[in-house]
């Protein structure tokens, strides 16, 4: 006799957020066990799904790696959350927090400036909040979510005021309270502002200002002692390597580039993921570029293989990286040739 099916987790009408090819986006169950000759090979997935921005969308498996449930509060939404000393509040700074192999709803700063992270989407872990805002000057975590925003908006003069002005005041808080408890969470916050400060300066083209703030990042970064770690010097190892192409340094931008695929694969537990499979595909190139084309190669293929495996052999990212990646190789075959 064969198994009994195992139920779905979802039902028609069921909020739902899923992994489709610009990230995370929220939706609506509209069929279970669909199947379609034209979707997958014909065979049952267990999903249709509508996207709130109208598309239509198939989870081809029942799990959080394809389609989870919505979460109830948003980056930047006011929350009051269970910590170790009761209820607290503070804002929402990411949502599906990624970190040592395990995926936590909510990663909440704190109005104290402390993170914490939520490991349960309910009300007896996170409530929302109704405790006012102290000043935004001093909620780091409010200065986070504005400041993404207004890079996302393009408004890099009022971004890089902002954060200028919040770096300054946490450079001399800790200069004066080296011995304070809460010194290594101003590090961090500090370390994040300047990443934000080097995209505005990336996107300004002030290049030599770029290096500096990723430089004095990466300073704090090595001295600070917190979870997020590696997460943080992957992001500044990453931007490293942009301003090194930027700059023209190629061999630089090799480095940075091998140097941030050993994080990634240290902060996703060697679990494929886009920026990991991304990395390598242009870290091949480099590679390729520097005349080590052997290894160029072979990290084309191996970030080619990841996105695949990510995001099939259809999508029209990964076929242009596949034409990207035979050209490159008949490139060199001739070459050879020669």
């Amino acid at each position: 006799s064969t198994a009994p099916p195992v139920p779905l987790r979802f039902d028609v009408g069921d909020r739902v957020t899923c992994k489709v090819e610009e990230g995370w986006t929220p939706g609506m169950v509209i069929n279970t066990q669909y199947r379609d000759e034209g979707v997958h090979g014909g065979r049952i997935v267990p999903y249709e799904i509508k996207l709130d921005m109208g598309d239509i969308v198939y989870a081809p498996c029942d799990n959080d790696l394809f389609v989870k449930k919505k979460l109830r509060f948003e980056v930047g939404d006011r929350v009051e959350c269970l910590a170790d000393d009761g209820w607290m509040a503070g804002i929402v700074k990411e949502t599906d927090y990624f970190e040592n192999c395990r995926m936590a709803p909510y990663q909440v700063e704190l109005d104290t400036g402390d993170d914490v992270f939520v490991n349960l989407d309910s009300d007896s872990h996170i409530k929302e909040s109704s405790a006012p805002l102290v000043c935004r000057g001093e909620i780091n975590g409010m200065v986070h979510v504005m400041s993404k925003m207004m890079i996302y908006n393009q408004e890099y003069g009022t971004a890089e005021k902002m954060l200028q002005e919040r770096v300054t005041m946490i450079r001399s808080k800790i200069k004066s309270n080296v011995q304070h408890k809460h010194v290594n969470s101003w590090r961090v916050d500090m370390s994040n502002f300047l990443c934000y400060l080097s995209e505005v300066h990336q996107a300004t083209g002030s290049l030599h200002e770029m290096r500096a703030a990723l430089d004095e990042a990466l300073e704090l970064i090595e001295i600070s002692q917190d979870k997020s770690k590696s997460h943080r010097l992957l992001n500044v190892t990453s931007k490293l390597a942009t301003h090194a192409a930027l700059t023209s340094d190629k061999y630089a931008a090799l480095l940075f580039s091998e140097e941030a695929i050993i994080l990634a694969r240290e902060t996703t537990g060697g679990h494929d993921s886009f920026r990991l499979g991304l990395m390598m595909f242009q870290c091949g190139k480099l590679n390729v570029a520097c005349d080590d084309r052997e290894r160029g190669l072979e990290q084309m293929s191996e970030g080619l293989e990841i996105l695949t495996r990510l995001y099939g052999r259809d999508n029209k990212h990964i076929k242009l990286m596949a034409k990207d990646h035979l050209k490159t190789a008949n490139a060199i075959f001739l070459e050879g040739e020669e």
